[in-house]
């Protein structure tokens, strides 16, 4: 299996002709399915989807799309951001907010942590719902015992080592749970712009193991968090996982770092090998 990972396009906030070089470097690794784990726009107008989706078809290529709080209209657009949160995306994108794919040795499930307000000032936290964690619990009921089982979400489950301020995905616990429930192998994420990858332990009394995190940096936008536009190029299997991160150098992306993750026993416990610069 290979698949790429991008994440935070944030069409509307592109550094010009990044997205060309983006294609070219998804188009040379020729990986089996691309996953976009959300801010396709920098504030869900029409036109911002219009640009993702021809950049999204300039790749011919099967392709797993979920929102981020980006793609959800602005505040100020009140009667959008309230009433018809998800119409560019639907109409634009895709019908299905939360898209499952699958193929021989790999099950993908998507699901959608935007929220288009809370009982909070920073309407960007993200988070899933009791039904929305149900449904990936029974999803992955679907999914063969040997494939790998991929989850995408925008908001991060875990902060990355260098930290940061931002907010992890809400409802913690519940979360960590249905994860281990559903036995997931790899979760997908993005939204804090910054490129890594780690073990995330969770939650479930005995029955407690740890699963693989892959968080990447935003892949076109100038809205850098202290690194340069990347994203990542995961490898494996349901035992071993290697995730390589691709990063800009200035006249295109380039391979880099490497984390190397494989699994110990049949809980689907996972546990890092090696890290590589």
């Amino acid at each position: 299996m290979r698949l790429v990972h991008l994440s935070d396009l944030h069409f509307g906030a592109v550094t010009p002709d990044m997205p060309a070089f983006l294609r070219d470097a998804v188009l040379k690794v020729n990986p089996e399915v691309v996953i976009v784990s959300g801010d396709l726009t920098q504030h869900g107008r029409a036109r911002e989807f219009e640009e993702a989706r021809a950049f999204l078809d300039s790749i011919p290529l099967p392709q797993v799309v979920v929102p981020g709080n980006h793609d959800v209209p602005r505040w100020w657009m009140v009667w959008e951001r309230f009433r018809r949160p998800w119409r560019h995306f639907r109409k634009l994108v895709q019908e299905d907010l939360e898209p499952v794919w699958s193929s021989e040795g790999l099950f993908v499930i998507g699901t959608n942590s935007a929220r288009i307000a809370g009982w909070h000032l920073d309407w960007s936290r993200g988070r899933l719902s009791h039904h929305q964690m149900v449904r990936m619990v029974k999803t992955a009921q679907d999914a063969d015992a040997n494939a790998l089982r991929v989850l995408v979400v925008h908001h991060p489950p875990a902060a990355p080592p260098q930290g940061t301020r931002r907010h992890l995905i809400g409802r913690q616990r519940e979360f960590s749970q249905s994860v281990n429930i559903a036995g997931v192998d790899l979760i997908l994420a993005g939204h804090f712009h910054i490129s890594y990858a780690q073990t995330l332990r969770l939650s479930g009394g005995s029955a407690a193991r740890s699963c693989v995190l892959s968080a990447v940096s935003t892949a076109i936008s100038h809205r850098l968090k202290g690194e340069p536009n990347g994203f990542h190029v995961i490898e494996g299997d349901a035992h071993e996982i290697l995730v390589q991160a691709w990063g800009w150098n200035g006249v295109g992306y380039s391979p880099g770092r490497k984390w190397l993750f494989q699994r110990t026993d049949e809980k689907r416990d996972w546990s890092e090998v090696g890290s590589l610069v």
